[in-house]
């Protein structure tokens, strides 16, 4: 069989690269060992967000007395689970619908690349060769285990295992102070487990976001009953429940129901050794800003390329890589990728940390508007949090935002669309924003940088 373009794997980035090209009308195969929308749709970013959702409508139920609201709580997790399921069930399906109006191909089974513009795939069935002018590589990734700490499904978790949701533990511990673990254990901590513990070797949380931050953040997380413990490893599990913790104090032996592993994920590339494509030592692919490897017609998107392992950021790819197989004169014109980390209130950043700029040789001037300053969340009853301006002293460059505030992930676009734009403050300060908003807090951390701000004392 012949086709112009051939994606092993249908995560985020491979089946929104299928409908870029269907769109465009090229003849598309995807090959799929799981479910349509890969690790995000089915086990990662969906059902996540839906747990974060349920988890939090929780915590406002728990705490609207203080307005003068008052009801009755219980937890199903029955019901629970199978409303997760059938969102998820439900985009899997609009995906697959997609599919099908685009002219987008799908074949179950296991995807391999034999050489550029050959794959081979194992069915159940058998296996068959399909060719292709071109290939695009999205086999996503998985997570990273450490040594002694392998995931078993009963007493040691991966995310997978945390977002099925099959129990609520008396407690748990989770190994990583990332996105994943910091999710989960707002999730666990709200649904009614009452002892969550985070610890990670890095003395932050969130390593490489900005400092002052993260740190602010930490101390919201744990105002919310997380106890998060940095600059310590777990150095024994056992098998009767006990865990050794040790830190800069010394060694702690304590007691868990579940250890929730999440440092972070590794690339599937193990299929392409032996292949003569490109890769670092650490197993990502190596590609120029067309999504192009070094083999003539092979391209690789997401998580199996340097960069952040972020969703957006593989279905960004996905549609750059779909037109280059189209044979558009397209690369690569974005820089900037923002992250948000969505408990409540939410954690998102984009472009340099203020140490990172200062570190860069910037001359940085900060600007920053407290929560507790803004309108709009005292109506929502949560005024932790704060957004923070990074910006260069001369013509006022923008050159990095970093928001812990409900709807930070809205925030955040908009600080996106300013950075990529090459925006001033003074651009994102004059902008007109309604009012009252979660949004005006950005405008007025602009202003700070330029000592306008008209609701705190510059």
């Amino acid at each position: 069989m012949r086709y112009d373009l051939v994606i092993i794997g249908a995560g985020p980035g491979g089946y929104v690269s299928a409908i870029r090209a269907g769109q465009l009308g090229l003849k598309t195969l995807v090959v799929e060992k799981w479910r349509v929308g890969g690790v995000c749709l089915n086990v990662g970013c969906i059902p996540t967000k839906a747990l974060l959702h349920a988890a939090h409508t929780v915590d406002s139920i728990r705490g609207a007395g203080k307005f003068g609201v008052r009801a009755e709580i219980g937890v199903d997790i029955r019901k629970l689970n199978s409303w997760k399921e059938r969102v998820v069930n439900r985009l899997v399906k609009g995906v697959e619908f997609l599919f099908k109006r685009n002219g987008v191909e799908l074949i179950r089974g296991e995807g391999r690349l034999i050489a550029p513009g050959k794959v081979e795939v194992r069915t159940e069935k058998g296996r068959l060769t399909v060719e292709a002018k071109n290939v695009i590589l999205a086999t996503g990734s998985r997570p990273r285990y450490l040594k002694g700490l392998e995931r078993d499904g009963e007493r040691i978790w991966d995310s997978n295992d945390a977002v099925a949701l099959g129990e609520i533990p008396q407690s748990l511990l989770i190994v990583g102070a990332g996105a994943v673990g910091l999710e989960f254990a707002y999730v666990y901590k709200k649904l009614g487990t009452e002892r969550v513990v985070v610890v990670d070797i890095m003395d932050q949380i969130l390593p490489g976001t900005d400092r002052e931050m993260a740190n602010l953040y930490a101390r919201i997380l744990k105002k919310e009953g997380i106890d998060i413990r940095l600059s310590t490893t777990v150095k024994e599990v056992g098998e009767d429940g006990a865990v050794v913790l040790a830190s800069e104090g010394g060694e702690v032996k304590e007691e868990y129901d579940k250890v929730l592993v999440a440092v972070g994920r590794i690339p599937n590339t193990e299929f392409l050794r032996g292949t003569g494509i490109g890769m670092d030592e650490r197993g990502f692919i190596t590609v120029n800003g067309r999504m192009e490897t070094n083999l003539p017609g092979v391209l690789a998107i997401g998580d199996i390329t340097p960069g952040p392992m972020l969703a957006h950021r593989a279905q960004k790819e996905g549609i750059l890589a779909a037109e280059v197989a189209a044979g558009l004169d397209v690369r690569k014109n974005w820089k900037y990728v923002p992250a948000v980390v969505y408990t409540y209130p939410e954690y998102a950043t984009v472009g340099l940390s203020e140490e990172d700029a200062r570190g860069m040789g910037y001359d940085v001037v900060v600007g920053k508007f407290p929560l507790s300053a803004l309108g709009r969340a005292h109506t929502m009853g949560g005024v932790e949090g704060v957004v923070k301006v990074v910006s260069e002293r001369g013509r006022g460059e923008l050159l990095g935002v970093h928001v812990i505030s409900p709807e930070a992930s809205a925030i955040v676009s908009e600080a996106t669309l300013a950075l990529e734009r090459g925006l001033t403050v003074g651009d994102l300060e004059s902008v007109v924003h309604p009012h009252p908003t979660t949004s005006e807090a950005l405008m007025e951390a602009a202003a700070n940088v330029l000592k306008k701000a008209v609701h705190i004392v510059n």
